[in-house]
C-alpha cells in the first residue's frame, strides 16, 4: 500500500515526505525535551537539565497527593468510558434500524454535536445544574456526565465504521432461522464490531484522562484529578516534579495507544488460524470420494 501511495504521489513525493519530517519533529522534540526536564537534579526546570537523576519521579510516586489524583482520574476516566461506550455502541448499532434517512440523520448528529462544542460549555451548563440540584452538590456525578458527553462522539463514530462493515444480509438470514435480537446482537453484530468497540473505548479514555476544564468547574472542594493537580502546580511553584508527572501520563497513554496495535495483531493471528485449520481440515465430502 505505501508504494502504490508514493507511486501516485510522483514528484510530489519528496515535498510530502519534508513536511511530514518536520510535523514528526514537532511533535516529537517537545517531548524529548519535556522528559529531559525531568531528569534534572536541580530544583527547577531548566533545559539542558542540572545533571541527572530520577528524584523527582520518585517524588511523585511516593506523594500521596500525586498518586491519590491519579487513582481518581482512572476512577472517573474509567467510568465515563463505560458510559460513553455503551451509549455509543447501543446508538451505533440502533441507527441501523431506523428507517427513515432524515431522523437516521439528525440522531448521527445528536451524537456527534458534543465533540464540535468546547468542554467549557459542558462545564458552565453542569455546574449550573451541579447548584441547582443541592444533592449532587459534592459528588462526581456531574463531572462523570460530562467526561461521558465529550467520550461519547469518539466511541459512537469508530463503533459506526465497524457497523457499516457488517454484511446487511446476515441479520435477515438470521431472523429467517428464528433467531431473536437478543441472539443476533450477542452472535453476530457485537462480535463484528468489538474490535472498533475497544478502539473507540481507548480513544475516549486518553481524551476524557487528560480534561482540564470540567475538573475546573465540578470537581467537589479538597478533591482533584491528575490534570487539574499539574494545572495548580504549575501555578504555584515550577517544579520537576510537574514534568515528571507530565512525563509519565505520556507515558501512560503511549502504553494504552500501544495496546491497540498489538490486540489488532492478536486477533488478525487467530483469525488466520481458524482459517488454516478450516482450509487444512479434510471435509465430509473427501471421505466419502476417497
Amino acid at each position: 500500500m505505501s508504494s502504490t501511495i508514493a507511486r501516485s504521489l510522483g514528484w510530489y513525493r519528496l515535498p510530502v515526505m519534508v513536511i511530514a519530517a518536520l510535523a514528526s519533529l514537532l511533535l516529537i522534540v517537545p517531548f524529548l525535551i519535556l522528559v529531559s526536564t525531568s531528569w534534572t537534579s536541580g530544583s527547577f526546570i531548566q533545559f539542558p537539565p542540572e545533571g541527572f537523576s530520577l528524584q523527582w519521579y520518585g517524588e511523585v510516586l511516593s506523594d500521596r497527593r500525586w498518586m491519590g489524583s491519579f487513582w481518581l482520574s482512572l476512577w472517573t476516566s474509567t467510568i465515563s468510558t463505560l458510559i460513553a461506550t455503551v451509549l455509543g455502541v447501543a446508538g451505533a448499532l440502533g441507527l441501523t434500524r431506523v428507517r427513515s434517512r432524515v431522523a437516521a440523520r439528525w440522531i448521527r448528529t445528536l451524537f456527534i454535536v458534543p465533540i464540535a462544542l468546547p468542554p467549557i460549555a459542558y462545564a458552565v451548563g453542569l455546574y449550573g445544574v451541579n447548584m441547582d440540584l443541592g444533592f449532587l452538590r459534592g459528588t462526581l456525578v456531574t463531572l462523570i456526565i460530562g467526561q461521558s458527553l465529550i467520550a461519547l462522539p469518539y466511541v459512537f463514530v469508530i463503533a459506526s465504521g465497524g457497523v457499516a462493515r457488517i454484511d446487511p444480509a446476515l441479520r435477515p438470514a438470521a431472523s429467517t432461522m428464528g433467531a431473536r435480537w437478543p441472539l443476533i446482537l450477542r452472535t453476530i453484530e457485537l462480535p463484528a464490531v468489538l474490535p472498533y468497540i475497544f478502539s473507540g473505548a481507548l480513544f475516549a479514555f486518553i481524551v476524557v484522562f487528560d480534561e482540564v476544564v470540567l475538573a475546573v468547574f465540578l470537581m467537589p472542594p479538597g478533591m482533584q484529578t491528575l490534570p487539574l493537580r499539574m494545572l495548580n502546580a504549575s501555578q504555584e511553584a515550577f517544579s520537576p516534579e510537574l514534568t515528571a508527572a507530565s512525563t509519565l501520563v505520556s507515558i501512560l497513554a503511549i502504553v494504552v495507544l500501544t495496546i491497540l496495535p498489538i490486540s489488532n495483531l492478536i486477533r488478525r493471528r487467530r483469525t488466520q488460524r481458524r482459517i488454516d485449520a478450516a482450509v487444512s481440515r479434510p471435509t465430509a465430502l473427501e471421505g466419502v470420494t476417497e
